[in-house]
């Protein structure tokens, strides 16, 4: 059969990997082709059959590996491509030479190389000290505060009746969230609703030590719901790795249902995506006398994922365009979101001054996210592997 593009070529050695079969290398790569790599400081190479003899049954984590063409350049009756097979353990590198031979294109070289890494433990735990330091607890707008960390984000929204906290951040982060309630001239037991954005460690992993201290009601979606209940456990991309202290929450939210404490009222919004049932949630604040409409993203990135033949998630693309195309409906004076860097907390917080133009007020700002999330989205669904 005709090979019509180098794409062609390097979909078949994506479905190698994706099925563990060796009839799929024999078919992308011509039977003279070599695989060089570097072994204990020495060149090293396989033959094609070689190669072939390593593909035996797929992985039981294919589900978080992703595969993605970076650059593909095509002159003629001949093309390079740089992939990247990004799998828990590992970051394969591949440079690829093609040739079209015939009427079917062939990869007649491949030179990789492998990154070892612990996604499970080193670098996460490096990732959250860097996520997880301090930051000056402070008003945002109207009645809603910022008291998480520097990268991981909780709002503590005051009422009459006594607040609301959407999110706690991690369990070791907990601590640090209650200090910052304090010293705002709150108290962590004034706490009656806790709110969620969605079910990842890093954003509801304290919620069960919370709700232990403070009574405080758990609102959540139905699916962050579940996997909350699961401790994190059988996310369908991290498996079961980032797991935290099972809570159940005592109540399930819809989109577009409401909650409501001492007069103020937060809408949820489900926006799946990031997670199936990843939650932003909206409500209307006073500052000035004049009236802001608040969003609180729950977060749009999926790029990291795999996005395309994912049977863990198969809706997923479909999810998140579906997500990006609910938000653009709204209008949003003051965006927010799940993690500081989504809405540039620690540059807005350097120009708030007593007096002056409140930063964080931007109408345009949820405009400009919506536009980058769905470039993002776009980009890594045509770099990674054809759905098949």
């Amino acid at each position: 059969m005709a090979q019509e593009s180098p794409r062609s070529a390097i979909e078949l050695y994506f479905k190698a990997h994706a099925f563990g079969n060796s009839d799929y290398i024999n078919q992308a790569f011509s039977p003279d082709a070599r695989i060089s790599f570097i072994q204990q400081g020495q060149a090293a190479s396989w033959t094609r059959e070689e190669f072939a003899q390593r593909f035996q049954q797929p992985a039981p984590d294919e589900y978080s590996r992703v595969r993605r063409i970076e650059e593909l350049h095509v002159s003629g009756d001949a093309a390079s491509a740089v992939v990247t097979l990004n799998y828990p353990q590992v970051l394969f590198t591949d440079h690829l030479s093609l040739l079209r031979i015939g009427d079917q294109w062939k990869i007649v070289n491949k030179v990789f190389h492998a990154d070892h890494r612990d996604r499970a433990k080193a670098a996460i735990d490096n990732t959250l000290q860097d996520w997880s330091k301090p930051f000056e607890p402070r008003r945002i707008v109207g009645n809603i505060y910022y008291v998480g960390s520097n990268m991981i984000s909780s709002f503590l929204i005051a009422t009459p009746q006594g607040a609301i906290l959407l999110d706690t951040g991690t369990a070791q982060m907990l601590p640090q969230v209650e200090r910052n309630i304090e010293r705002l001239g709150f108290h962590p037991a004034d706490v009656k609703l806790l709110l969620n954005t969605h079910a990842h460690f890093d954003h509801c992993g304290g919620f069960a030590a919370f709700k232990r201290q403070t009574g405080a009601a758990v609102v959540a979606s139905q699916l962050d719901g579940e996997l909350m209940q699961r401790g994190g456990k059988g996310d369908f991309y991290w498996g079961d790795e980032l797991a935290y202290e099972p809570v159940k929450p005592d109540r399930s939210v819809k989109d577009g249902d409401t909650v409501e404490l001492g007069g103020v009222t937060l809408t949820a919004h489900l926006t799946p995506g990031h997670t199936k049932g990843c939650t932003s949630w909206s409500m209307q604040t006073i500052e000035g006398g004049r009236p802001y409409n608040v969003l609180f993203l729950c977060g749009l990135t999926v790029s990291p994922y795999k996005l395309t033949n994912n049977d863990r998630y198969p809706n997923i693309v479909n999810d998140a365009r579906s997500s990006l195309k609910k938000l653009q409906q709204m209008h949003v004076d003051v965006l927010l979101a799940s993690h500081a860097f989504w809405f540039d907390l620690e540059n807005k917080a350097a120009r708030q001054t007593d007096g002056g133009p409140n930063p964080f007020v931007d109408p345009a700002e949820l405009g400009r996210h919506l536009s980058e999330m769905s470039q993002d989205l776009e980009q890594a669904l045509e770099a990674q592997e054809r759905q098949r």
